[in-house]
């Protein structure tokens, strides 16, 4: 079972039960204030949502199995070249290990100079036909 408590401190941390529910387990966060856990697998990994040191947003994260050592989506996945992104949220896991996330995908500012170039190419061959 997986869910989320509060710490003595007063911050909201994910959690990991074993099989029969007993002996709740923190599972921390990626260096923040808070996290919360959304889908669980079988092999005890779990997926979620935390804040590293900056505390200014959510992070999706994985668990090795049994819900050990939390490790940021961010880290594990190299965006195309032009582009940076963040995953948010990290919502089920399957037994295959397969996970449903949401990311915020930010283009980097020379792809939007390739982009706004292409559309100024486009609309220069666009107005020579229509004068054609």
């Amino acid at each position: 079972m997986i869910g989320v408590s509060r710490t003595d401190n007063g911050q909201e941390h994910a959690f990991i039960t074993g099989p029969d529910g007993a002996g709740m387990a923190d599972l921390g966060t990626l260096g923040g204030n808070q996290s919360v856990a959304y889908g669980i697998n079988d092999a005890g990994e779990v997926v979620g949502a935390a804040q590293d040191a900056d505390n200014r947003g959510l992070h999706a994260f994985i668990t090795s199995p049994n819900g050990l050592s939390m490790t940021g989506l961010d880290s594990l996945v190299n965006p195309p070249t032009g582009f940076t992104y963040n995953f948010t949220d990290a919502n089920a896991i399957n037994n295959h290990g397969q996970l449903a996330a949401v990311a915020v995908v930010v283009p980097e500012p020379e792809m939007y100079a390739m982009l706004l170039s292409g559309l100024g190419l486009i609309g220069f061959l666009a107005r020579g036909r229509a004068t054609a």
